[in-house]
């Protein structure tokens, strides 16, 4: 059995380094940027006006005040997508916010802060001043947003709704990123089977359980960016398993993963190491000193293709995933090591030292604006419930024995690729 620490760094020294390909920018969100982008223009592009309002010289309103009043003609009017209009000296022109501002424009006054006056038609004719604006009023600058090489994202950045704002608004419409790994996830159990289609809530039959791991591998896989595949429920033997590893091996895809769950411990119906043998797998560790999920085990088959197996009970697959499937992707993505955040403990949790815990819980803000998170009941592997409650994971070191509240502890989002803590 190795420490959580020695299983990282095998998991980072064999994840695959997925390929660089092109996407269109919508679809580009929860994908990981395959190198730098970076400003290819400024932003704004030119000059324009903040405001609805009116462009003018500072020559020709400096000295207007309430006592003294500044009328000044408007002889035009420009709209945002209209070209240049000129400014000539002893006038206004009015302007629409977003509207390419006049060379020798050097200020904006806001329409609700002159005095207007309309001629027949109802055009505005000429306004009337009663103070000198600032030079540079209510002007969005060029460049004054992004300058031309201004970075954009780093070489592996993954991608938010925020990131496509900012590449739509520099003209970038296809991004480099890395592929997406293909992932078939497996379950094993002649008693396990999955909910019935198209149908309510079933009772199962005697010595029945639903199937609940695959469709929250395959679900938790999607959000995290991959493609994943449903492969079944292979028979509890070690040739039926055998034959399904060789069937996905043989029709491998790019950034080919494979994750079963279930047979991984040493009871005599645990086939997943023999069958592993049999094809010659590297199995780089089995048994990691964690709770719940201490069986897990990660191989590399043919090819390259790296094997995750998952025990079986629920909060154990979710482990697997969240702190040994997760630092593989964010490994074959490029993306740094994930840190957790460093919040306090809301209640004592008592526990004594020697393996590492990854506890369900759930941080909230209190009253006074603190953030504390909280250990849920409910921590046995076979339970499903506090599922439904948590927002994260408190990881407790292998080292520490109770946990006192108050103290700062490690604490890892639900979503491990969530914008709010990438």
């Amino acid at each position: 059995m190795i420490s959580y620490a020695q299983a990282l760094a095998l998991l980072h020294s064999r994840a695959p380094r997925l390929q660089a390909e092109t996407t269109p920018l919508a679809e580009a969100l929860g994908r990981t940027t395959a190198g730098e982008i970076r400003a290819g223009f400024a932003v704004p592009s030119f000059d324009n006006s903040a405001m609805d309002g009116f462009a003018v010289r500072l020559a020709d309103c400096q000295r207007a005040s309430p006592e003294a009043p500044v009328v000044l003609p408007v002889v035009n009017v420009t709209a945002a997508g209209d070209h240049a209009s000129s400014l000539a000296a002893g006038h206004a022109l009015q302007i629409m916010t977003g509207a390419i501002l006049p060379a020798a424009a050097e200020a904006v006054y806001p329409i609700e802060d002159v005095a207007v006056a309309r001629n027949a038609h109802g055009a505005v004719s000429a306004i009337t001043l009663t103070s000198a604006p600032a030079p540079g009023a209510n002007i969005r600058g060029k460049g004054e947003d992004f300058l031309p090489g201004d970075l954009l994202t780093g070489a592996a950045t993954r991608l938010t709704s925020r990131h496509l704002m900012a590449l739509a608004a520099l003209g970038v419409g296809s991004v480099p990123v890395r592929q997406r790994p293909h992932v078939s996830v497996l379950a094993t159990g002649n008693e396990v089977r999955d909910a019935p289609a198209g149908q309510a809530s079933t009772t199962p039959g005697e010595a029945v359980i639903y199937n609940s791991n695959s469709p929250y591998l395959v679900a938790a896989l999607r959000e995290a960016g991959a493609e994943a595949e449903y492969g079944g429920i292979i028979p509890d033997t070690q040739a039926a398993f055998t034959t399904a590893l060789e069937g996905i091996i043989a029709q491998a895809r790019p950034g080919q993963i494979i994750v079963s769950t279930g047979a991984v411990s040493k009871g005599d119906f645990d086939f997943v190491p023999a069958a592993l043998a049999a094809l010659d797998a590297e199995i780089l560790f089995h048994r990691v000193a964690i709770r719940p999920g201490k069986p897990v085990l990660f191989a590399m088959l043919a090819n390259r293709i790296p094997f995750f197996g998952l025990p079986g009970n629920p909060a154990s697959a979710a482990v697997g995933f969240r702190f040994f499937i997760t630092p593989l992707l964010r490994a074959a993505w490029g993306l740094p090591p994930e840190q957790p955040l460093r919040v306090r403990l809301a209640e004592t949790y008592q526990a004594r030292p020697g393996l590492r815990i990854f506890l369900k819980a759930h941080l909230a803000i209190g009253a006074d604006g603190a953030a504390a998170a909280t250990i849920l009941a409910g921590q046995e592997s076979f339970r499903i419930q506090p599922m439904l409650h948590i927002n994260g994971w408190v990881v407790r070191d292998e080292r520490v024995g109770s946990l006192q509240a108050g103290e700062l502890v490690d604490f890892y989002p639900a979503d491990p690729f969530s914008p709010s803590f990438a």
